[in-house]
């Protein structure tokens, strides 16, 4: 019972960056990142404006690595960052946490929202 708990946890604290991303994004349904295995990489599809159908690609080995690269690499392409942070995704949760929570709210109207 107890490694369950902590699987649950586990599984939890890899998920939210996703999910935060998906808000600062717009995606309309990012709950979907807390659906195991392939609800995180289906919210950072969507939040880059692709078909969550290319998580499929994950289960292909080899092609695994090259998605995973190109999705490291895109994201921060596609929310106008520099691709320094496709490395800092290599960080494991720290890339991801720092990302997330440092990406700027876009505003309904596509634009980005100023911190005032």
């Amino acid at each position: 019972m107890a490694l369950l708990v902590v699987l649950v946890i586990v599984f939890v604290v890899l998920s939210v960056p996703s999910y935060v991303i998906g808000q600062r994004r717009g995606v309309e349904e990012a709950w979907v990142a807390f659906i195991p295995f392939v609800g995180p990489t289906i919210v950072l599809l969507w939040a880059i404006d692709r078909s969550g159908w290319l998580c499929l690609l994950g289960l292909i080995p080899l092609v695994n690595l090259v998605f995973s690269i190109w999705l490291f690499f895109s994201i921060p392409a596609h929310h106008g960052r520099t691709l320094w942070w496709g490395a800092a995704f290599f960080v494991p949760l720290v890339g991801m946490y720092s990302y997330a929570f440092t990406l700027p709210q876009r505003s309904p109207t596509g634009g980005v929202l100023a911190d005032v």
